[in-house]
């Protein structure tokens, strides 16, 4: 739980060939990801923690994957839950990532 760009986070991912990769799961909503000025993300809507105290939404949950999961990684069935009523058990929302198991 914690931003992209925090010390915590850039140590678990690692550097170098081993380094893992941040699927970035979005929300399916329709949009197209558009790039962003300055070499940005695309602007998908990523957030998976509210805070209440602050009205804040937050990016702080990830997925990260070896190089080696990532040749079996389904980008496009990789997603934040958007569901209704996503935040009755909890103020994190439900990521989805989707891997075929094969030798590629």
């Amino acid at each position: 739980n914690d931003v992209k760009n925090s010390r915590a986070v850039r140590a678990l991912m690692g550097r170098g060939r081993t380094r893992l990769i941040d699927t970035r799961p979005g929300e399916k909503n329709g949009d197209t990801p558009v790039a962003a000025p300055g070499g940005f993300e695309p602007r998908t809507i990523t957030w998976t923690h509210y805070f209440g105290k602050e009205d804040s939404y937050s990016r702080i949950d990830y997925i990260l994957v070896s190089p080696g999961m990532e040749r079996e990684w389904d980008r496009s069935q990789t997603y934040v839950s958007a569901v209704p009523g996503w935040g009755l058990a909890s103020d994190h929302r439900p990521l989805v990532a989707t891997f075929s198991a094969m030798d590629r």
